[in-house]
């Protein structure tokens, strides 16, 4: 069971890696199917839809979650920008815009002007529970992807907000970036700024609330 798993978890490692070396175009003909992948080698190119963004002097990730290029990250990294520099893994950078803050659960919506086929699948936040593995998908640049394997250690409720808390901090360059799960579907967004500060874990917000706050919640 357990050599498995491993073999999955180095499946989508090597896949990310790969993505790397290429160039994926900024549109495509059709949006990616909306069923979760059976293993996280059939994520695909969706991994492609991980971008950089950069604000105010401000750096952190987002991840495209449809084909009109719609982009989550959090609130802490975009708020009162003037010019919002959005670096995909095909080396196009694009200006975003705005559409929805959230500073209570920092979250943001971005627009950036380019249909895509890589974007995430959203997945339910009652697949994960506590002792579970996620990944956090980052990096230190737009074309450089790092999956880094983490542990729930709890699910929790903090200032009205459902936050997943793993075992690992989370690098203020990688806020922003998704929580995945083995299938490669997003149950949450890490973020720096949530979860109290003395705390050697790390936190993101959960899939959950960020279905909402898409959807005008």
């Amino acid at each position: 069971m357990k050599e498995g798993k491993d073999q999955r978890i180095r499946a989508l490692k090597d896949h990310l890696r790969s993505l790397s070396d290429r160039k994926v175009p900024p549109e495509a003909a059709a949006p990616a199917t909306e069923s979760a992948p059976d293993t996280p080698s059939s994520m695909g190119d969706t991994a492609a839809g991980l971008v950089t963004i950069t604000a105010n002097g401000r750096t952190g990730k987002g991840f495209i979650v449809d084909g009109e290029g719609t982009i989550a990250t959090n609130f802490h990294i975009v708020n009162s920008a003037s010019r919002i520099k959005v670096s995909a893994a095909s080396g196009d950078v694009f200006l975003g815009k705005i559409i929805r803050l959230d500073e209570s659960r920092d979250l943001a919506l971005i627009q950036i002007p380019a249909k895509t086929a890589q974007y995430f699948t959203l997945g339910d936040a009652s697949s994960v529970d506590v002792g579970e593995d996620v990944f956090v998908l980052g990096g230190p640049s737009s074309n450089s992807t790092e999956l880094t394997k983490t542990i729930i250690n709890a699910l929790r409720v903090i200032e009205g907000t459902v936050l997943i808390q793993v075992d690992q901090q989370i690098d203020p360059a990688n806020s922003g970036s998704p929580f995945l799960t083995e299938q490669g579907t997003v149950v949450g967004i890490a973020s720096y700024k949530m979860g109290p500060e003395d705390y050697s874990a790390g936190f993101g917000v959960s899939v959950k609330e960020l279905k909402a706050f898409i959807s005008g919640q």
